[in-house]
């Protein structure tokens, strides 16, 4: 576990700007953080009330909804709706834990920040299955602040820090082989949609990485904006992870045009994910391996049909599982760009299909040793 507060501010300090900020945010609306509380205790009942989302972070507008997570005594069973009040031309939502259930995830929270990254990613995205609070409202719990201006959970920055950073950058290691392989097949403008998510999921797992954690996705380029004006870098090398990136988010839309169509994209983004790797302290090095998750089918000489749950798709040229590349065992992430064209479009289409998923491994070590 990360023993130093991941962001660049203290404890205090950044419950106190969070404080600010959720304090102008409801002076602009004519809230009174008294009359909340009373409202929410009479509809709802009681408990510790928590403010979170937008306002919490600075991001708020004059249309932003009021969302409260409520922590109640006694123990709730089922899955969690929430309640919607309308109150004076405001929209406010609640939804309702326990103490006991928040603990529980708590602890499972500190737990998965202390395993390996691809354990830590794989408990963070089966949590959602097995628990209550889900991943989004934890992490709008561990961020919330109440309605005396204190920030009862920020302790919990630290693990939540390291599990969202973790799982944002597995996302972006996928989202890089997708980009490698889409540029194999010949796509020109699938490599670039799937070039714009690595950028988003690396923005946000460094802006995790210093403890700016928020589970909404049409927020990440306005953070990262904000996050490169402030700067606030943990040390140099994430510093220049951030200027890489920025230097290929600025260009990354002319590979959409004709004079570009032609040209390599994958292997920056690639060495990019990398070095945010490797700066964050995850892994020195990644590897790629290949899972079938379908059923293989004869269909034609020469062609196979993969049936999953989800539906199936039709692969030329694959006579069976062992025909598709790294099924066998994995290999490093840039052995992807040595694929031909339709043994990448094959790989493609069955993950597109869901007929098959990547495995991502990760190497404490440089790739060779």
């Amino acid at each position: 576990m990360p023993s130093r507060f991941p962001h660049p501010l203290s404890a205090d300090e950044l419950a106190a700007r969070r404080h600010g900020q959720v304090t102008a945010f409801l002076d602009g609306r004519h809230l009174d953080p008294l009359w909340l509380s009373e409202l929410m205790r009479e509809r709802v009942g009681d408990g510790l009330l928590l403010l979170t989302s937008s306002p919490v972070h600075g991001l708020a507008n004059p249309t932003s909804d009021l969302d409260f997570i409520r922590i109640q005594k006694a123990a709730i069973d089922g899955p969690r709706i929430s309640t919607k009040i309308f109150e004076e031309g405001h929209h406010l939502e609640v939804v309702s834990f326990s103490e006991s259930e928040l603990a529980s995830n708590l602890a499972e929270l500190e737990r998965l920040a202390g395993l390996p990254a691809e354990e830590t990613v794989a408990g963070f995205r089966a949590w959602d299955k097995q628990r209550e609070p889900r991943r989004k409202q934890t992490e709008r719990i561990v961020n919330g602040i109440a309605m005396d201006g204190t920030a009862p959970y920020l302790d919990a920055l630290p693990a939540l820090s390291r599990v969202w950073c973790r799982a944002a950058l597995h996302t972006a290691v996928e989202q890089v082989a997708h980009t490698t392989l889409a540029e194999r097949a010949g796509e020109t403008r699938g490599r670039v949609g799937y070039a714009y998510n690595v950028l988003l999921h690396l923005m946000d797992g460094l802006l995790s990485h210093h403890g700016d954690v928020y589970t909404t996705r049409k927020w990440y380029v306005l953070r990262w904006t904000r996050l490169m004006a402030e700067g606030g870098w943990h040390d140099e090398p994430l510093r220049t992870v951030a200027l890489a990136l920025e230097r290929l988010r600025e260009d990354v839309h002319t590979f959409l045009g004709p004079a570009r169509a032609d040209e390599p994209l994958a292997a920056p983004f690639a060495e990019l994910t990398l070095e945010a790797l490797r700066a964050t302290g995850t892994a020195r090095s990644v590897t790629v391996g290949v899972e079938v998750t379908a059923r293989v089918k004869a269909f034609l000489p020469g062609a196979s049909l993969l049936v999953g749950a989800g539906g199936g798709v039709v692969l030329p040229g694959v006579g069976g599982e062992s025909d598709l590349p790294f099924t066998r065992g994995p290999v490093g992430l840039d052995e992807l760009a040595a694929l031909d064209a339709p043994t990448a479009a094959s790989l493609l289409r069955a993950l597109r299909a869901g007929a098959a998923r990547l495995r991502i491994g990760y190497r404490h070590e440089e790739a060779g040793r």
